[in-house]
């Protein structure tokens, strides 16, 4: 393990990245020894999916909790910085660990400010109101239909279709 510690120091990683790699990289030497009753001496993939769905379903933290995908992929990125490392020492000759192994996350993003249907028609009653027809326009169809502004900018005449009560949208989330 000193060599990949070193390893990591020449790619001047930081010391706590390190201690979280070597950690991770112990945690599979172990798993991999309680399995097959060996010590570990190169990467197979199998062994990697294998230790992966061991994370995902019966690995827990402390607290009886699964482990969350960014844990997961926090081992798995440890283990392909040391696939690399065993590649480049020619203690081995493939990459086992490819980009797709790891749990894909998509991030929340919350929005800081709850807003309820009635605060949402006094606002549009307001522009009714005081602005023009066209801006009252323009916030009823990004409210209605969740479109972007670029979206509801982008509209035309020529995209109303009054007969069938329809807009014809073109932007990136609209194919039509």
């Amino acid at each position: 393990m000193e060599d990949f510690k070193n390893y990591l120091l020449e790619q001047n990683k930081s010391i706590n990245t390190i201690d979280n790699y070597i950690r991770n990289i112990e945690s599979f030497k172990k798993w991999y020894k309680d399995t097959t009753n060996e010590n570990l001496k190169k990467l197979y993939r199998p062994n990697v999916l294998d230790y992966k769905s061991y994370l995902k379903n019966i690995k827990k933290t402390k607290k009886g909790q699964p482990l969350k995908a960014e844990s997961i992929n926090a081992n798995l990125s440890a283990l392909a910085k040391y696939n690399k490392f065993l590649v480049e020492t020619k203690v081995q000759t493939d990459i086992v660990i490819k980009d797709n192994d790891f749990i894909k996350i998509q991030k929340q993003y919350i929005n800081p400010c709850k807003v309820d249907k009635q605060q949402i028609e006094q606002f549009r009653q307001k522009i009714l109101e005081n602005e023009t027809k066209r801006d009252f326009a323009i916030v009823t169809i990004i409210i209605c239909i969740g479109l972007r502004i670029s979206e509801c900018l982008n509209i035309g005449m020529n995209d109303f279709d009054l007969y069938s009560r329809e807009i014809k949208i073109n932007g990136k989330r609209w194919q039509g």
